[in-house]
């Protein structure tokens, strides 16, 4: 008899975000979570397996995004299309997607169809039918979803040749959607092999977040996931990379209208720092740099001095493995890309050189934690939260108390943070020109 009161652990906190949520993690190895939420009768579940294109290797970089597309080609039970018929009929929404860390498929349900969900989801992890009829039209799509995205646009193009010197030895340097020369190679058996080493209950996480009662959840969960057997899966691939590898620097001449600089420095995340608030301190740091018109970048360099015309600022901190702080950026006309540069590289150095003032770096927070706490405010976003936590080694408690974390974040830590990552040999730099540059 399965005892639902010995498989989970109850977590709630009293912040803003806390909901009442439930954790267990079946005999076969599946993680279980299930987050009540009652404020509309709706339930979106989630399933993420710890596979991406970092765990890519040699001829087959794209397979875990060609499966992706795979496990809506039907089983035995549900041929064909009729997953997506199914869900339309009952008014459900469905999608997947693929990164570099993780593969996860959604279904978003009236709570009465939540079990359809649970069923179709159990369905495809064991019994994919995988076709060469199938196969050999879904990869010529990812080919065309491969040419509109990044073969056709050359910044996007430039940004997947810049990964490979902004990340000389992770596997993050990869593209999801592997190289063109990757496609036309992998073959069906590859991809049946890819399955079965990774789509395994033990390498996956289940999230369900909605109108339900998660004792009832647990027990649908228990009925169509329980008996699907365990198997072992393969070492994933090392997304660690060197501490001040030496600067690098690319230049491409691509069909770009005008220039654009990319910049990129080796940080860490919140897995993979020694000290965790090196992570926070780095995530306030990028809404310092580009969070609206009134931070320092937008403001200094695009309105004030009108250096930039447009600019991005990046940074993940929940990454499994070392992240990358960015910027990209598009010089006014008459500046040239190396003034770009320095003018970037000049705020970059304030942060390290004076101390920030304590009223900048409240305003920032306060405003970077009311979006967090928003965007957590319906059950798709508290479920891709919790989900992308959980399968980059972080736990879903996390989201309780990240709005204390980053509330303790303060200007000594900025500089601190700012004078140990923001140096020449942690850094990348590419210079994107237009292809009748006069050289």
């Amino acid at each position: 008899m399965f005892s639902i009161q010995s498989h989970f652990t109850y977590a709630e906190t009293r912040t803003e975000l806390a909901r009442t949520t439930f954790e267990t993690t079946l005999k076969n190895g599946l993680k279980v979570i299930i987050r009540e939420d009652h404020r509309s009768p709706m339930v979106m579940t989630q399933i993420w397996y710890a596979v991406g294109s970092s765990d890519e290797s040699g001829n087959l970089l794209g397979i875990s995004h060609i499966l992706e597309h795979m496990m809506f080609k039907g089983t035995q039970k549900v041929p064909n299309d009729e997953f997506t018929r199914l869900s339309r009929m009952y008014g459900g929404s469905i999608n997947a997607s693929t990164f570099t860390n993780y593969t996860n498929y959604y279904q978003l349900y009236p709570k009465t169809y939540f079990p359809l969900a649970l069923e179709l989801e159990a369905d495809r992890m064991r019994n994919l039918l995988l076709r060469q009829q199938d196969f050999e039209p879904e990869v010529k799509v990812v080919m065309e979803e491969r040419r509109l995205r990044t073969d056709d646009n050359p910044r996007s193009l430039a940004f997947e040749r810049f990964k490979w010197i902004a990340y000389p030895t992770s596997h993050y340097r990869q593209p999801v959607i592997g190289h063109m020369k990757n496609l036309q190679n992998i073959q069906l058996k590859d991809v049946k092999k890819w399955y079965q080493d990774w789509y395994t209950p033990n390498n996956a996480v289940l999230i369900i977040v909605g109108d339900v009662d998660a004792e009832n959840a647990l027990r649908q969960v228990q009925k169509y996931f329980g008996d699907i057997p365990s198997r072992n899966t393969p070492p994933r691939n090392d997304v660690l990379e060197f501490d001040r590898v030496g600067y690098r620097h690319m230049e491409l001449n691509l069909a770009v209208k005008v220039p654009n600089l990319y910049m990129a420095w080796n940080v860490r995340s919140l897995a993979t720092a020694k000290n965790p608030q090196d992570a926070y301190a780095l995530t306030i740091i990028k809404n310092v740099l580009d969070s609206g018109i009134s931070s320092r970048l937008q403001d200094r360099l695009v309105r004030d001095k009108k250096v930039l015309t447009a600019l991005s600022v990046s940074y993940d901190p929940y990454n499994r493995g070392d992240s990358l702080f960015s910027v990209s950026a598009l010089p006014a006309d008459g500046i040239s890309l190396q003034e770009a540069e320095k003018a970037i590289q000049d705020e970059i150095n304030i942060l390290k050189t004076e101390l920030i003032q304590p009223k900048e770096v409240e305003r920032v927070t306060a405003k970077f934690v009311a979006n967090l706490i928003y965007s957590q405010d319906d059950i798709v976003g508290q479920s891709k939260m919790i989900g992308n936590l959980e399968i980059n080694g972080l736990s879903y408690r996390l989201i309780d108390q990240l709005p204390q974390h980053f509330e303790t974040v303060t200007p000594q830590d900025i500089q601190r943070v700012a004078n140990i990552y923001f140096v020449r040999d942690n850094l990348s730099t590419l210079y994107l020109s237009s292809e009748n540059k006069t050289q």
